[in-house]
């Protein structure tokens, strides 16, 4: 006896095929994307595709032979439970048996989600829709985690998923209505699909045409706000290149990991006069390039705040100020509320590949001064710039890593316990400061961090400030039994089992690796939930490779670097740096070149606008508006124009070196002199500006000039806060604005399609053509009006159904339509008549009998129109709409 069937074998491998196979290869794409993103998944995507498709094999198998569902499931579900009992003990190790549940949960929980997969297709027409929506669900959760979003990384998914839902939908209401007795089934399946392929090619084409500036648009907004945009290989960096050169990034996310910069990329050199007490041996210190003191808890993305309180930071405009005029801001002195044990140090910076506008110095800066490079080194060196700083004597570089048995540097530290064990709480700082150096986010997550925190110091019995930092510091580098360090530093730190965990968590109390980030990040939140006031600073680590030159480092781009800073009364902020040292990474090259060479004095700089050049003689003419001789200023009558001799001059921009023919009347230059001459003619006090001119050379020998580029407008964005992440809110209305278009395609299709056929119908030339698109179209219009064919053939439905309502004569167009296509007998001028007339007189009774808005409403369904394609030859029943 046979096994009933609910279909065919032919609508079953249609199924296998049509339906099956295309959603296989969409999860498969799926379990490999899931696999690099969710370290649960062990990374073993093809075995767990493979369960995926063998479970919706297995239920479309079973559903054809009327096998039953919920048993089967029940079955299923007891074999795993039975097998997860068993593992406990057959596995000798409890590690072996955790890891066997884990991955055969997995396992199960894919090849039952194919199952359901695979019944669904099977028994409910309505399941192809609940799957889009689920699949475009898990899309719309997948975009908004990306954090660093590109076009091609996120238009080719979305498309994909589009085509995908679209061609479930529409390739499940086929499988539901095919005729199997259709002659030639294989081909007329094979041109279904071709036409689905093409029709969808255009929609999506001409979405992706109207939405194009849109797509710009967002792209723009998450590459840094509009700045220019980063290579791959920076993308996970703390670095950038903001168009000019190297910086700092503006933002700090948990990416998944770090793309470590070049280690060869030399970024500046610095000549930084700060020692210990026994002015010998050098106290290098980080140089700060900005603070971050917001946490989007959202994206969990360290940001700048450009209107916190207290703001210290010393930021100027490198590339507007010109050479050897200073700047200073004492103010932001003063926001540092700090007075004790500090002193005035210098340093000297000479750039490389760091952009000409990227400041960065020892924290607190208030003077900068750009200088000129050596000749001797202008092909190294592409600006340079000195800097004064309050620094504290208990700051160093040395504060977290080990002196390596240096007693002098292990002495330093303990006095700086001691110094700061002085200070017992925070009972004197201003309120609004302590409001929000130690604010931090709410919930289950952070309540963990601060249960932490405090069981961290109650085991170490720390009381004060310093104190309690110091034990979270050893918290980090604590090791277990065997000596091995429970906390390691790594570029892949893994991402928690599900995307939307907390990071700072999964690092905290899992998997206890990550890169500076990670501990920056955690070590703020232990510390801010101890009500000690922090901040995470960015900007490069020192490190003292050169016993030849002491007081000079080389920074390279992997010394790119976060750390943290906490604040005591009276000594201001503190670097802690909490990383553990990357024991498997070799450190960047020794510096082997010698340092740059003592800057030359500049004895006369003039500020103002280049008046004219002359490249045969090499003369030109500037009007000064600001002058320094033996780096004092001169005060000027007004605007004062003097004649320059430019034969020895060298060119500059921030680029560096360019052609004398690269000045042009109108530029903003600043003229440098390094003549001896003017080093015989000192100024005399009180002497004005007409006496002074007139003992000097005339024209001006001048060795430098360097011109002033105007400020781009983008580039006011860099004082500002800048989010590397769109919000939900962007995000929600770009998907809203989206559905909408792809929405408004959607009820267009129909009308497109219909007036299509009306269009062949009426312009065709050939007889034969004018039938068939006359017959296509009048059935289609009728379709999208909701009138289905009850019964019978096509003529009994004009006969019985449309004549009597309409008085369309359909019955009389179909006889001749018929006749043509049938019968080996020509059309006499009668017929040949009906079907040269007969479409457009059809529409024009049928409209008569339909109101307007009725049309409108039934032709915007879209539904109805894939009915019409994929229906039986014989159209079926229905019911009368």
């Amino acid at each position: 006896m046979a096994i009933p069937r609910h279909h065919s074998t032919k609508k079953e491998w249609a199924q296998y095929l049509l339906l099956g196979l295309p959603t296989v290869i969409w999860m498969a794409y799926a379990i490999f994307l899931a696999n690099q993103w969710l370290a649960v998944l062990s990374n073993n995507w093809i075995w767990q595709s493979f369960a995926f498709a063998t479970g919706l094999g297995l239920a479309i198998y079973a559903f054809a032979r009327r096998l039953r569902f919920i048993t089967l499931t029940l079955v299923c579900l007891g074999i795993m439970a039975i097998i997860k009992w068993a593992a406990q003990f057959t596995s000798p190790e409890e590690f072996d048996a955790f890891f066997f549940i884990i991955s055969s949960n997995n396992y199960f929980t894919l090849l039952l989600a194919g199952w359901i997969a695979g019944f669904g297709f099977s028994r409910s027409r309505f399941f192809t829709i609940f799957w889009a929506v689920l699949v475009l669900a898990v899309l719309l959760v997948v975009i908004a985690s990306i954090t660093e979003p590109m076009r091609k990384a996120l238009i080719i998914p979305t498309v994909a998923v589009l085509v995908y839902v679209t061609y479930i939908i529409y390739t499940g209401e086929f499988i539901r209505n095919m005729n199997e007795d259709q002659s030639g089934f294989k081909w007329f399946v094979a041109r279904k699909i071709i036409a689905f392929g093409i029709l969808m090619a255009l929609v999506i084409s001409i979405a992706l045409q109207m939405l194009k500036p849109e797509w710009n648009t967002i792209e723009k907004e998450w590459e840094n706000g509009g700045k220019p945009k980063e290579t791959n290989e920076r993308q996970n960096s703390l670095t950038r290149n903001d168009g000019q050169g190297v910086s700092t990034q503006t933002s700090m996310g948990l990416q998944g990991f770090n793309n470590r910069a070049n280690k060869d990329s030399l970024l500046f050199v610095a000549k930084l006069d700060n020692y210990f007490e026994d002015d010998v041996t050098p106290n290098p210190l980080y140089f700060v390039s900005d603070y971050y003191t917001l946490f989007d808890s959202l994206t969990q993305t360290f940001e700048i705040d450009s209107l916190r309180p207290y703001n210290d930071l010393f930021k100027p405009n490198l590339t507007a100020l010109p050479l050897y005029f200073p700047m200073e801001d004492t103010g932001v002195l003063g926001k540092s509320m700090s007075y004790l044990n500090r002193k005035v140090a210098d340093a000297e910076v000479y750039k490389t590949q760091l952009s000409p506008r990227h400041f960065t110095a020892p924290s607190t800066a208030f003077f900068v001064q750009p200088i000129s490079v050596p000749e001797e080194n202008k092909d190294i060196y592409k600006s340079a710039y000195r800097t004064k700083m309050l620094v504290s004597d208990l700051n160093s570089a040395y504060f977290v890593y080990n002196p390596g048995g240096d007693e002098g540097l292990a002495f330093f530290q303990e006095q700086r316990f001691a110094a700061l064990r002085s200070i017992p709480d925070y009972s004197e700082a201003p309120p609004d400061f302590m409001a929000y150096y130690t604010q931090m986010p709410t919930g289950n997550d952070y309540d963990s961090i601060r249960i932490l925190a405090d069981s961290i110091i109650k085991m170490a019995n720390a009381v004060t400030p310093v104190d309690k930092i110091i034990a979270i510091r050893n918290y980090f580098r604590q090791a277990d039994s065997t000596g091995t360090p429970l906390f390691r530093y790594s570029d892949n730190p893994g991402i928690p089992g599900i995307p939307s965990a907390n990071r700072l968590c999964h690092f905290l109390f899992d998997s206890k690796k990550g890169y500076c980030a990670y501990y920056a990040g955690a070590t703020l939140f232990l510390l801010r939930s101890l009500g000690i006031p922090s901040r995470i600073a960015t900007g490069f680590l020192t490190v003292d490779r050169s016993n030849k030159n002491p007081g000079w480092y080389w920074f390279y781009e992997d010394q790119a670097h976060a750390w943290v800073q906490a604040w005591f009364p009276g000594y201001g902020w503190l670097d802690f740096d909490t990383t553990i040292p990357d024991t498997e990474s070799r450190e960047s090259p020794q510096p082997d070149q010698t340092p740059p060479l003592t800057s030359q004095t500049a004895w006369l700089v003039a500020n103002g606008k280049l008046l004219d050049v002359d490249t045969i003689t090499r003369m030109a003419n500037m009007q000064v508006s600001k002058l320094l001789y033996w780096d004092n200023p001169v005060a000027l009558p007004g605007l004062v124009p003097v004649t320059m001799d430019v034969k020895l001059a060298t060119i500059l921009k921030d680029t560096g070196r360019v052609s004398l023919s690269n000045l042009q009347p109108g530029m903003e230059i600043v003229a440098v002199s390094f003549s001896e001459q003017f080093k015989e003619l000192p100024p005399v006090p009180g002497e004005k500006w007409s006496a002074l001119s007139q003992r000097w050379p005339n024209p001006i020998p001048i060795d430098e000039i360097k011109i002033i580029a105007p400020e781009p407008e983008k580039n006011t964005l860099e004082n500002k806060e800048v989010k590397t992440v769109v919000p939900w809110t962007t995000i929600g209305w770009w998907a809203l604005a989206f559905l909408l278009v792809a929405g408004v395609i959607a009820i267009s299709i129909p009308f497109a399609i219909y007036t299509w056929l009306a269009a062949r119908a009426r312009y065709t030339t050939t007889l034969a053509s004018k039938a068939y698109f006359s017959y296509m179209a009048s059935l289609f219009y009728l379709n999208q009006l909701g009138v289905k064919k009850l019964k019978g053939t096509h003529q009994q439905f004009a006969e019985k159904q449309i004549d009597p309502v309409f008085e369309t004569g359909l019955a009389n167009f179909i006889k001749v339509y018929q006749k043509m296509k049938y019968s080996n007998h020509s059309l006499n001028a009668n017929e040949e008549k009906i079907i040269r007339k007969h479409h457009p007189g059809f529409v024009k009774n049928v409209r008569k009998q339909i109101p307007f808005f009725k049309r409108v409403k039934h032709f915007v369904n879209t539904g109805t129109a894939i009915e019409f394609f994929t229906q039986p030859n014989t159209l079926g029943t229905g019911k009368k709409v």
